[in-house]
C-alpha cells in the first residue's frame, strides 16, 4: 500500500495521523475549511488500494457531488492513477488495483442496502437526517479482514460523532480534532474575521467544539424537515441579506396555497462586492421568476440597478419581533427545507436568545443571515410590502 506522504503534497499533523489509521470507525471532526474533506479523500485513495469494493457517501446529492466526490476524483488525477468513471452506474473503478468505489446520498436506506463494503467514507455525517440509515450503513461496512468505516465532519451540536465518539465510544472508536486555524494553507484569521461568527457558534464552527446551544429561538426545529420538495405552482420570493466581508445571503423561498413553506435553495457566499452581489441576485431571480425580491433595508444602494434591470425588488420590513413570530408560525405550519440548504441548518441550530433568556425580544445578532434573509421571505409572504414601494 503507497504511504499517505506519498499520495499527498500537503497535510498538516492531524490530517496525517487521522489518513494512517487503521482503527474500525475513525472521525475526524474539524472546523471549517480546515482541511476535511481533503482529509477524507486521501485516506479513501488510501483505502481504494486495497482492491475490492468501498463506498463513499454524503448526506445528499449537492454534497456528495461537489464535495467528496470531487475531492476523490482529484486526488486519483493528481497522483496520476488511471481510472473510469461510470457516471450512470454511480461508480469509479480502478483496474490497477482491481477496486470498484460506489458513490451513494444517505437519503433512504435502499442507497446503502445490499453490497458488502471493506471500506467506507462518509463526508459531512453530522447532515445525515435519518439515523437508521447511517445505522444501515455500518451494517453494509463488513467485507475483508479489517473493514474501515470513517467520517468528516463539522460538528453541529451534540448528534451523530458525539454520541458514537465522544458518550458512547468504543476501543474501536478513534477521534480526531482540529480547528480552522490548525490549516496552515490558509489565512485563517482573515478567513474567520470575514465570517463574523463569535461565541458558541464560533466555538462549533472554527473550533470544532460539540456545542449544546441553550435559549435556542426554534427548538421545534428538527432535521426531518430537510425534504426535496416538489413546489410547481407555488408562490416564489427571494429573500436577500447583503453583507460584504459577512456572508450574503439569499433564498428562494416557496409557499404553497395552504400556507405551507418550503426554502427550495441558498446562496451563502462571503466577500462579494456589489456588483457581484446584484450579479447574484439576478441570476437566482431569472431561474426562479420570483414575484418579490425582499433585500435587506440597509441595502438602499442595490436596488437601483435591481429596479432599473426590471427586477421586483422590495425594501424588507425589519421588524424583528414580528418576523421571529412568523418564522415560528412558518414551522409550525410545516415548513421544510431543501437538504442542500446547509447555511440554513447551521443557523437555525445555532440561533438563540441572549444568555438562553427567552424573555428577550430579539435574538443574538450573530450568525443569521440566512435567518434575516428567511425573515424578509416570510414577512414579506404575510403581505407587508408590494414591488415598488417605498
Amino acid at each position: 500500500m503507497v504511504a499517505a506522504a506519498e499520495v499527498v503534497h500537503k497535510a498538516y499533523p492531524v490530517q496525517g495521523k487521522f489518513i494512517a489509521d487503521d482503527a474500525r470507525y475513525v472521525a475526524f471532526v474539524a472546523g471549517r475549511n480546515s482541511g476535511k474533506t481533503f482529509a477524507g479523500s486521501v485516506k479513501a485513495y488510501r483505502n481504494a488500494q486495497r482492491g475490492g469494493l468501498g463506498v463513499i457517501a454524503a448526506p445528499d446529492f449537492p454534497m456528495l457531488e461537489f464535495g467528496a466526490k470531487r475531492a476523490f476524483i482529484e486526488r486519483l488525477r493528481e497522483c496520476r492513477e488511471p481510472f473510469e468513471l461510470h457516471q450512470q452506474r454511480g461508480v469509479v473503478t480502478i483496474p490497477r488495483w482491481n477496486a470498484e468505489i460506489r458513490f451513494a446520498t444517505l437519503e433512504t436506506e435502499g442507497r446503502v442496502r445490499g453490497p458488502n463494503y471493506a471500506w467506507g467514507w462518509v463526508d459531512e455525517v453530522e447532515y445525515v437526517t435519518d439515523r437508521t440509515i447511517w445505522q444501515a450503513l455500518k451494517g453494509a461496512i463488513r467485507d475483508g479482514s479489517d473493514p474501515q468505516l470513517f467520517v468528516t465532519t463539522t460538528p453541529k451540536g451534540r448528534r451523530l460523532v458525539w454520541d458514537e465518539w465522544v458518550q458512547h465510544a468504543t476501543p474501536n472508536h478513534v477521534l480526531y480534532k482540529a480547528t480552522t486555524r490548525d490549516n496552515p494553507f490558509i489565512d485563517a484569521e482573515d478567513y474567520i474575521a470575514g465570517l463574523g461568527y463569535s461565541g458558541r457558534f464560533l466555538a462549533q464552527e472554527i473550533d470544532a467544539e460539540f456545542v449544546a446551544f441553550d435559549g435556542l429561538v426554534f427548538p421545534e426545529w428538527s432535521r426531518e424537515r430537510l425534504q426535496a420538495v416538489d413546489c410547481d405552482g407555488w408562490r416564489c420570493v427571494l429573500g436577500v441579506d447583503v453583507g460584504t466581508r459577512n456572508p450574503t445571503a439569499i433564498l428562494t423561498v416557496r409557499q404553497a396555497g395552504d400556507g405551507r413553506m418550503h426554502v427550495e435553495r441558498e446562496v451563502y457566499r462571503r466577500n462579494m462586492g456589489a456588483a457581484d452581489v446584484v450579479a447574484a441576485i439576478q441570476s437566482e431571480a431569472d431561474r426562479v421568476n420570483p414575484e418579490a425580491i425582499y433585500i435587506d433595508p440597509s441595502a438602499a444602494g442595490y436596488v437601483v440597478d435591481l429596479e432599473r434591470a426590471g427586477y421586483p425588488v422590495v425594501k424588507a420590513d425589519n421588524d424583528r419581533k414580528r418576523g421571529v413570530q412568523l418564522m415560528a408560525t412558518a414551522l409550525a405550519d410545516g415548513l421544510t427545507v431543501d437538504p442542500s440548504c446547509v447555511a440554513f441548518v447551521d443557523e437555525i441550530e445555532a440561533w438563540h436568545y441572549p444568555d438562553g433568556k427567552r424573555e428577550s425580544d430579539d435574538p443574538v445578532k450573530e450568525n443569521d443571515h440566512a435567518m434575516d434573509a428567511w425573515r424578509y421571505a416570510v414577512v414579506g409572504l404575510a403581505g407587508s410590502a408590494t414591488p415598488g414601494i417605498w
